[in-house]
């Protein structure tokens, strides 16, 4: 068996021994400076050896292993899984599937759950369900005996791993946190049935604990950030002692481009820098040079014999094919013309059978005739109902009253049914008025009945907040009744004018007079049940922001860069967020650069 060398450290060759296949391993490192390079690189020298290599992809970059580093000829020789270079189509549905082709049949395997057949991107659930069902079927099918005997082991690859198994796991987020458990029972117990791990990362912050603080070897290209920096102390604290700690963090952060930093005081007894060579299969996830055209390959791949992948995947593959919009577009096309000779043909005979029938077509006038009067007829019994009980609450709320009793109600026509047909639906659908009480008692007794009766329900959504809190700040209103700002000073300006609330220096205060008009009233959500409105009425990437904020710091005021670890948003993206949340008042910036949840969502 050859030797696995992939770089050099101080003039001498970097070798790793063969039992990597079955080692957990972590690689860090910012865009472009290494990493796929590095796991490239390594998978060459496992092939070279004879060791067995599975690579998962969600960003359709790997498939240049099948070609020479010009691209004009065979590479490494594997199976591709999905993606828009793949032999055999995937679906989200597909991971334990996929999990027993790996277990099942020999051969490396890249797994590209990037696009579907059709070109559509996966959505990011579809990922995690994905990975967890596979991770899961995997240890599982890899764990069982063939023959009595131990299955060949393999080194399992996770490219971008810190989105899959994340450190920080929002609320309600079942799916994340199960495919979270999956790959740490991968990391914690995969030696013991064969199986190695080496996750790969740019976000060193974002990736769980669980799995990189009990990694073999840790490999970290250049890192810049302070959270990631933070999240590799936190790993070089476990092995490293204090004192050089420093020293390696310094290094980390002026490492020249496929350099980097090794630390396996246990595994390999190694701390220091390794350059790694120089992969020597085709770049397929290089970013072009402005003005360069993309490199593209002409050469034949490295293919195995796919039959034995297809059979086992023929299931996978009619279903792909049924959602394959141009297999769908086909047989669309294929329809509508089977549904146009039909019709032409029911026409033709409908043509020879119809003959004039004006007794008939009188009976289909009189029978559409009734039918449209039933919902008048319908209509006006309601109204009548409607009146007796309006009559018999207007008695009681006055005492009795002798002008307007049942017997002075005109009788119901006799002849109903003869209404003209002409009457217009205008008419029928128009909503029938509760009559207005005339005596002043009458009015009064109806205004206090439920609150107000004659209060819109935005300004008693502003009364109810004030009723429940008394004296509030405008902003704070903005926050419990979810309205805009323009709204909310909408209806406190109508309040005020009716001499409901007063209003100065930045806060409403409700008159008694506004409280009578409100009578009962069903108080607003606070605290845990606002947070959760607030995070079912936000979209998904405030929301997002909004979780981290409440359950993570707990409303504590913290620096916005923190949010780009914690989120995975880009700056930009992360203050568009936070300008659309400081307007709904659900985010306060008690100074600057700093953020944090408002505190009407404790109450």
């Amino acid at each position: 068996m050859s030797r696995i060398v992939i770089g050099q450290s101080d003039g001498k060759q970097f070798v790793l021994p063969a039992d990597v296949v079955t080692s957990t391993l972590v690689g860090y490192g910012g865009k472009g400076m290494g990493k796929t390079n590095f796991g490239s690189v390594l998978v060459e020298e496992l092939s070279r050896a004879g060791l067995r290599w599975i690579a998962a992809d969600p960003l359709g970059v790997w498939w240049g292993l099948r070609h020479d580093s010009e691209g004009t000829g065979p590479g490494i020789e594997c199976v591709i899984l999905g993606g828009a270079h793949g032999d055999i189509p995937i679906e989200p549905t597909g991971g334990q599937v996929v999990a027993d082709l790996v277990v099942d049949e020999p051969g490396n395997v890249i797994i590209d759950f990037s696009r579907k057949p059709s070109g559509e991107m996966w959505s990011i659930g579809e990922k995690v369900r994905f990975l967890t069902d596979y991770a899961k079927r995997l240890f599982q099918r890899q764990g069982s005996l063939e023959n009595g005997r131990r299955r060949e082991p393999f080194l399992q690859i996770l490219d971008e791993a810190a989105r899959y198994i994340p450190q920080v796991i929002p609320h309600g987020a079942a799916q994340l946190a199960e495919c979270v458990g999956a790959w740490e029972t991968m990391a914690e117990e995969g030696r013991n049935v064969g199986i190695g791990v080496f996750f790969l990362t740019q976000r060193s912050a974002r990736m769980n604990k669980s799995v990189s603080e009990i990694a073999d070897a840790m490999f970290s290209f250049r890192i810049v950030g302070p959270n990631s920096i933070a999240a590799v102390t936190d790993w070089l604290g476990e092995h490293v002692p204090k004192d050089r700690i420093r020293q390696h963090v310094e290094t980390l952060r002026s490492l020249d481009r496929g350099k980097c930093l090794v630390v396996s005081p246990g595994w390999l007894q190694f701390e220091g820098i390794v350059e790694i060579r120089a992969r020597q299969t085709f770049d397929s996830s290089a970013t072009p040079k402005p003005g360069e055209r993309p490199k593209k390959v002409s050469g034949a791949a490295a293919k195995p014999d796919l039959a034995k992948y297809a059979a086992r995947m023929k299931e996978t593959i009619e279903r792909a094919k049924a959602s394959d919009p141009k297999e769908l577009q086909r047989q669309i096309a294929q329809l509508k013309k089977e549904l146009a000779a039909a019709q032409k043909s029911t026409n033709s005979a409908a043509k020879q059978s119809t003959k004039v029938d004006p007794e008939r077509d009188k009976k289909i006038a009189e029978r559409a005739a009734k039918a449209a009067e039933r919902p008048l007829l319908k209509r006006l019994h309601e109204f009548k109902r409607h009146a007796e009980r309006t009559i018999k609450d207007l008695a009681a709320a006055a005492g009795g009253l002798n002008a307007l009793t049942l017997a002075e109600l005109p009788p119901e026509p006799a002849a109903v049914e003869t209404l003209p047909r002409a009457v217009s639906r205008e008419v029928i659908a128009r909503p029938i008025p509760a009559p207005a009480p005339s005596h002043p008692h009458q009015r009064e007794a109806a205004a206090h009945s439920n609150g107000n009766g004659a209060l819109p329900i935005g300004e008693r959504k502003i009364l109810t907040a004030l009723a429940q809190f008394g004296t509030i700040e405008k902003e704070q209103l903005t926050v419990l009744t979810t309205f805009k700002r323009s709204t909310r000073d909408a209806y406190i300006l109508r309040l005020t004018t009716k001499g409901y609330v007063t209003s100065e220096r930045g806060t409403v205060t409700p008159t008694q007079e506004g409280i009578d008009a409100l009578g009962h009233f069903e108080p607003l959500p606070t605290g845990r049940e606002l947070y959760d409105f607030w995070q079912n009425k936000l979209p998904e990437g405030e929301a997002k922001i909004l979780r981290y904020l409440v359950e993570n710091r707990n409303g504590k005021p913290i620096p916005k860069d923190e949010l780009d670890e914690a989120t995975g948003f880009k700056r930009s993206t992360r203050d568009a967020y936070l300008l659309r949340m400081s307007a709904k008042r659900v985010v306060e910036t008690p100074s600057t650069g700093m953020v944090q949840a408002a505190g009407a969502l404790f109450d």
